[in-house]
């Protein structure tokens, strides 16, 4: 996903934890950071992906992945 997005390693581990069940809560709780910075990286992730929502952006991720 880094190479294909361009992501940072950060926002790399939370598109990988957006990939499973879990809300942007639990993810950025999981990763040790604030739901702010997690909300940041978010909407680094919308950007880059050229998505708008999460479902949209776990549906182009998993597209991605799976060439």
């Amino acid at each position: 996903m880094r190479t294909a997005w361009g992501l940072t390693p950060a926002e790399s581990r939370l598109a990988a934890l957006m990939l499973k069940p879990m809300s942007l809560q639990d993810a950025s709780r999981h990763l040790g950071i604030s739901i702010e910075t997690g909300r940041t990286h978010l909407k680094a992730l919308f950007a880059k992906t050229q998505t708008n929502r999460q479902a949209e952006l776990v549906i182009r991720l998993l597209a991605t992945a799976h060439r």
